[in-house]
């Protein structure tokens, strides 16, 4: 919807001075929104150094942006994460789409020895009847890294594509000494000055939250793997945690 607009403005370049605001709007006897939105526009004209109002282009008086990507909401990522889906689903296909399925073709350890004196197997050729492997930058100088296939050339594809795949298992150091028992012994936390009248059924709830030293010990031991813990997922059932605290 449009709205018809009017503020007239006084004063010198130092201060400015709002004498009338009008507006077509049903709170147009007051300062609206829209003209504070005029306000703020006509700042910035004036920021820009500009005697009149621009003319709207249209997108062909313009420079054309084909050629700007589009980067907004996609982010980098993994061949193996990225899952490819038709925009019209038809009968007969995997309802989650098609997965990368990369694996290990060869046998043995990477990259193979022979693989590494390319350029010195093609030195006598040309660039244009030389095959694309040489055009890889491999050599026996490059660094290897490990990757989730073994040992492979630093900056290759397989090193950043597969990587080595992140254990979520807990090693524990054999001379570690054991962890502290919590929550510590004779540590308690200050009287709160806040007052707030429960109902029943809140105050149920909070009954049910209440735990004894022995208690949360026991839990803190069950619950050290987090997520993939199933006492931890009951544990946090109707508690406050930082994962949804700001809700």
């Amino acid at each position: 919807m449009l709205y018809n607009t009017h503020i007239n403005i006084g004063g010198d370049s130092s201060t400015v001075q709002i004498i009338e605001a009008k507006c077509s709007c049903v709170a147009g006897t007051a300062l609206c929104n829209h003209n504070v939105a005029l306000l703020y526009q006509t700042a910035h004209y004036s920021h820009l150094n500009l005697a009149a109002v621009p003319p709207v282009l249209t997108c062909t008086e313009t420079e054309q942006r084909w050629h700007k990507p589009k980067i907004m909401g996609v982010k980098p990522g993994r061949v193996s994460d990225m899952v490819v889906m038709s925009t019209k689903p038809k009968q007969r296909t995997f309802a989650n789409g098609v997965r990368s399925t990369l694996y290990k073709a060869v046998r043995g350890e990477l990259p193979d020895p022979v693989v590494l004196k390319v350029a010195e197997a093609y030195k006598n050729f040309s660039a244009d009847i030389a095959p694309l492997i040489t055009t890889m930058a491999i050599s026996a100088d490059v660094p290897l890294v490990e990757s989730a296939f073994g040992k492979v050339q630093e900056g290759s594809p397989i090193s950043y594509q597969p990587p080595v795949p992140v254990s979520r298992a807990i090693f524990y150091h054999p001379d570690a000494p054991p962890p502290p028992p919590l929550p510590v012994d004779g540590y308690k936390l200050e009287p709160t000055s806040c007052q707030f009248a429960c109902s029943l059924q809140q105050q149920l709830l909070l009954q049910s939250l209440q735990t004894t030293l022995d208690m949360c010990r026991k839990i803190e031991v069950a619950t050290r793997e987090q997520s993939v813990s199933v006492e931890w997922h009951q544990v946090r059932k109707n508690r406050v945690t930082s994962s949804h605290f700001k809700e």
